[in-house]
């Protein structure tokens, strides 16, 4: 995980599991920065593969959703190209966060390019 002033990095590889993206996800939602942050990309580009369930994925979503309530100009980027990746970005979007969508690149620069736009 890496913070700045106005966004955090974070950073999965190999064989990620549900568990590795609950912890990860909850450092980030308890953090009393949550409501300032401007960005968050979530690099899954060195990911072999993601094993989570379906069911997972909508939990992790509306948790995310809920925790980022009162953060209406976050952008959120993913940097990879797993299914769970675009089944991630597909549900977290149908819930109605923020005013960007989220959106999905196939490089950090790529993604740093939009999570920074206007900063």
């Amino acid at each position: 995980m890496e913070w700045d002033g106005s966004g955090v990095i974070r950073r999965l590889s190999g064989m990620v599991t549900v568990e590795d993206l609950d912890v990860s996800a909850a450092r980030i939602q308890g953090d009393e920065r949550i409501d300032r942050l401007r960005y968050a990309i979530h690099d899954f580009s060195a990911a072999i593969d993601i094993d989570v369930l379906d069911d997972d994925i909508e939990f992790m979503a509306m948790r995310a959703v809920v925790a980022l309530e009162r953060n209406a100009v976050i952008r959120i980027a993913f940097v990879g190209d797993h299914p769970a990746i675009h089944k991630l970005i597909e549900v977290f979007n149908r819930f109605g966060r923020g005013r960007v969508p989220c959106r999905r690149f196939d490089s950090m620069g790529a993604a740093r390019c939009f999570a920074t736009l206007d900063f």
